[in-house]
């Protein structure tokens, strides 16, 4: 399993437990003895910067490859990808399902060393930021033209995904990006978009005159704190658990049983913040996989000799969508999220839920289909800990 770099590699910052009574940052003695540290979260400040853009890229047959380093400064917190295609013409335009998110075949950051800290498609990446428990709202739910807009007749569209590594409390996860001679970096892949089919990848029917399309990277960052506030008292200078990452990756099994089938997870060794299953039919579509038999009725997750699930999947998505998302998962789309503490809210938790697993876990779905030859897509959010203070932020301990 991959483990935090070396290039990451600082001490972290040891925070003393606040009493109840203790105001932070107020000089006053910790329960341990020490004098309470100002949260990193505090003490930090938000940064955002364009990294570089990519303008006129037509959209052609072939998929195409583009490089994005990222700027250096300070904790990287998340990235933003706006994408925007314009210039279409005509008005026959059809969209497919997974459009617009799906003019991106891969989406890939990767640390210092090159080593992929995200790897999944456009649409899969939509839902690890729609689902992932980063923030309350949908990036797919703006009503502003200037932040979202699904595919018009003309074939033109604007979306901002973002890629978010800080999570839970007190900017865990944030990276250290100071080293601007070792840059994080983001390679997107432009799907075949200039050709149009009942699977895309972004039009069923092309438009008259295909439209160009322009990509801009932006960084969201956290600042360096000083090491002391305006009042003399100390800083915590560096997030909990300093070095602590979160992946996500993606693995399909393709070829479903018509009837019984049985799906090992291959990825386990670390904390599991997120699952996310996606179903499709032999043909590649959610919709029809929803209405064909391909999404099971029953589905049960067993973890090493117990049972974790054994639920109506149209039950278990409307908990582990509409009430604790507010809105609905997708069709074909199961989320299982381990963010829900303390509040049954899906972001800010403090970690209770994360499922530890070791390199021998067995995670294994269960499920019949009435139909055979579709797949299952498994999405699987982990979070390598740098160490155990990744339990250890501020407000973790002041509950």
């Amino acid at each position: 399993m991959p483990v935090p770099s070396g290039a990451w590699t600082q001490s972290p910052t040891q925070i003393q437990p606040f009493p109840s009574d203790a105001p932070v940052g107020q000089g006053k003695k910790a329960a341990g003895g020490g004098a309470a540290l100002v949260p990193f979260a505090r003490s930090s400040k938000w940064h955002t910067e364009q990294s570089n853009t990519q303008a006129g890229i037509a959209l052609t047959a072939a998929s195409q490859v583009f490089n994005f380093p990222l700027a250096s400064y300070g904790y990287l917190s998340g990235v933003l990808i706006t994408a925007q295609a314009s210039g279409g013409t005509g008005g026959a335009a059809v969209a497919f399902e997974d459009a617009p998110w799906s003019v991106f075949s891969q989406v890939q950051l990767s640390d210092v060393n090159g080593v992929p800290i995200m790897q999944l498609s456009g649409y899969n990446a939509f839902l690890a930021a729609k689902f992932g428990g980063y923030r309350p709202f949908a990036p797919d739910l703006s009503t502003l033209a200037s932040v979202y807009q699904t595919v018009q007749i003309t074939g033109n569209f604007k979306f901002i995904l973002p890629i978010w590594l800080e999570f839970g409390l007190d900017g865990l996860g944030c990276l250290p990006n100071m080293d601007a001679s070792a840059r994080y970096n983001l390679q997107i892949t432009v799907a075949a978009a200039g050709t149009a089919s009942t699977t895309g990848p972004v039009y069923t029917t092309l438009p008259t005159g295909v439209p160009t399309l322009a990509i801009t990277v932006e960084v969201l960052c956290r600042s360096q704190p000083p090491a002391q506030d305006m009042f003399g008292n100390q800083n915590s200078t560096s997030p909990p658990a300093v070095g602590t990452v979160q992946y996500w990756t993606a693995q399909t099994a393709s070829g479903l049983a018509n009837g019984a089938n049985t799906i090992q997870f291959t990825r386990v060794g670390n904390l599991i913040r997120n699952h996310i299953l996606v179903w499709r039919n032999t043909n590649g579509t959610r919709g029809t996989a929803e209405t064909g038999g391909d999404v099971p009725g029953l589905f049960e997750l067993d973890w090493d000799v117990g049972q974790r699930y054994i639920s109506n999947v149209a039950t278990f998505r409307f908990f582990n969508g509409y009430v604790v998302y507010g809105f609905d998962a997708p069709n074909g789309v199961l989320c299982m999220p381990n963010t829900l503490d303390p509040d049954k809210l899906p972001f800010g938790e403090y970690g209770d839920e994360w499922l530890g697993t070791v390199g021998a876990t067995k995670l294994t779905a269960r499920f019949s289909t009435t139909v055979g030859s579709g797949s299952l897509t498994i999405l699987t959010n982990d979070i390598v800990p740098a160490s155990s203070s990744v339990y250890s932020a501020p407000a973790m301990l002041t509950r």
